[in-house]
């Protein structure tokens, strides 16, 4: 026991008390006085201080100079003032131990004691050493953070693939909770789930999804070792790349990979994305692989099957030379591939309201274009589009002719979205059918001269048989004046193809006998033909009501 000669008194019973104290396993002081004269200090107090007993009736800055920049002074005095305890826990120290630094960390409380007037006469330090206890629970809670890493980084590797799923999204934020927990949120996920267990990857869980992929049931591949359970992997890459996985511990993501699964007694190829994630446990050490499947062999199908019809009708509207277009009412913007913007002297960037559009086509087709358009987006019309108009730009002053042909698009309220189509130049070919139309219009009009000359000797060697009543001769000049009126026939036809394709056929309608056109049909053609016999059987009249050269 260490205890200054000074400090005793016979009504004080320091004797007992002072050995209690120094018995105490606890390290215990007594200070007195503002400059905190030690009193008192037990063997353990010495000990935590670093000290021996010559430290004893010395004041604590003199005997425990360390303590100088600390706060244990301030707060004694701040005790001794006012005769209010304190206490503290795991509050920080820095001591000298052998002539080395060190921080330890203290429960500790000064205590005031008071006399009959209610004033300080000395202040008792009790200390408890909880660095150890500081330690173990720091250690646990590094520990606690790492596996909750642990969790948090399966639950973003879950989230990555199943972004579009809200309720799976909302599942994946409670696996952290359990283990069973994890199982349900598995289970009920829409993609293919398995987890692999150990350096031999055996199959722990797997999900309904993945083992529909698998073409499996879950008491065949369960507690199976992944190559053995699905040997149809054998010779493909990815038992290689689930064992790297682990091995290494980094992650490998597939994207659209082909692979050829088990179907019923074969193999099918089927398309998947897929992520093998490797599972650390707390200490950091890869204790197995998370699988996650996704086939999308229907979607990737159908993507490039639409891809190839969209190359082939890029293929087809560039073979055909088409320029294509599209018309947003609510936006009011046209716009098109390049050769469209070429035609209407835009720039490849450009997109521009339809009024500057309608601008590049000639002015007494805009009204028209125009009217077409409003018609086509009403919602009285079928949503069809076509139209035939010339387009003027300072880039094309010589302008062209273009058949236009489009169709509505509708969103899901009805409401005209899009009018959508092609345009076709066709300037060449409205040039060639009028050159056509001009050369049988010409050839038609030169061959009527020399015809009427031929009708008109037909008619004089026709009154000549009448003058010399030579009935063969009448016979033949008949027959030759009705087959000139049959080439007059065919000029006309030629005129009325021309009229025709500009609109403007004309019918001749008249009532006439069928009986007879056959008739004498038939005494044509016994004139011209001798190798087969011509029989119109008729025996009856048959009025009809039509264009008798047409027909």
């Amino acid at each position: 026991m260490y205890i200054n000669n000074k400090f005793g008194s016979a009504t004080f019973g320091e004797d007992h008390i002072l050995q209690a104290l120094s018995s105490s396993p606890e390290p215990t002081s007594i200070y007195t006085g503002t400059e905190m004269t030690i009193q008192f200090a037990n063997a353990v107090m010495l000990s935590l201080w670093g000290k021996d007993e010559s430290v004893i009736g010395k004041a604590l800055i003199s005997a425990i100079p360390e303590l100088e920049d600390q706060p244990f002074l301030s707060i004694l005095q701040e005790v001794w003032r006012t005769g209010k305890s304190y206490s503290v826990k795991e509050a920080p120290a820095r001591l000298i131990k052998n002539g080395v630094p060190v921080t330890d960390y203290f429960d500790y409380e000064y205590r005031a004691l008071l006399d009959q007037n209610n004033q300080t006469w000395c202040i008792l330090n009790t200390a408890h050493n909880v660095t150890l206890r500081r330690q173990h629970q720091q250690q646990i809670q590094e520990k606690e953070k790492k596996e909750q890493g642990l969790m948090e980084e399966m639950a973003a590797t879950l989230e990555e693939l199943t972004a579009t799923n809200d309720e799976l999204n909302s599942s994946l934020q409670l696996l952290a909770e359990s283990r069973e927990q994890m199982r349900t949120i598995i289970e009920q996920a829409p993609v293919g789930i398995a987890m692999l267990k150990g350096p031999e990857l055996i199959i722990d869980i797997a999900n309904p999804t993945i083992l529909k992929i698998w073409d499996r049931h879950l008491a065949e591949v369960q507690g199976l070792p992944h190559d053995i359970a699905r040997p149809e992997l054998q010779g493909q890459p990815m038992i290689q790349w689930l064992r790297e996985a682990f091995e290494k511990g980094e992650r490998k993501t597939n994207n659209e990979l082909s692979i050829m699964l088990r179907h019923k007694d074969g193999l099918r190829e089927a398309i998947v994305n897929s992520i093998y994630q490797p599972i650390f446990s707390a200490d950091n050490k890869v204790t197995g692989i998370l699988i996650i499947l996704e086939e999308i062999t229907d979607q990737v199908l159908e993507r490039r099957k639409s891809e190839k019809d969209q190359q082939m009708l890029s293929m087809a509207i560039d073979a055909g030379e088409l320029a294509t277009f599209y018309y947003e009412p609510e936006l009011n913007l046209f716009s098109g591939n390049a050769l469209l913007k070429l035609w209407f002297g835009l720039a490849d960037e450009d997109q521009l309201d339809l009024s500057a559009a309608i601008n590049s086509i000639v002015k007494e087709d805009q009204e028209r274009v125009m009217a077409a358009i409003t018609d086509a987006l009403s919602e009285e019309s079928d949503g069809n589009y076509f139209i035939e108009y010339r387009i003027v730009h300072p880039q094309s002053p010589n302008g062209r002719l273009v058949q236009a042909r489009g169709k509505v698009f509708y969103d899901a309220k009805g409401k005209a979205a899009s009018l959508n189509g092609t345009l076709r130049d066709i300037t060449e070919q409205k040039a060639e059918e009028q050159r056509k139309n001009d050369f049988i219009s010409i050839a038609s009009h030169e061959l009527k001269t020399p015809l009427t000359s031929i009708n008109a000797y037909l008619q004089l060697m026709q009154r000549q048989a009448l003058l010399t009543a030579n009935t063969n001769y009448q016979d033949l000049t008949l027959k030759s004046l009705k087959q000139v009126r049959n080439m007059k026939n065919l000029i006309n036809g030629f005129l009325n193809i021309s009229r025709f394709d500009s609109g403007r056929m004309m019918i001749e309608r008249e009532v006439f006998d069928l009986k007879e056109l056959f008739t004498e049909l038939e005494d044509e053609f016994k004139l011209r033909i001798n190798s087969h016999q011509i029989v119109a059987d008729l025996t009856q009249s048959l009025s009809i009501d039509a264009d008798l050269n047409k027909i």
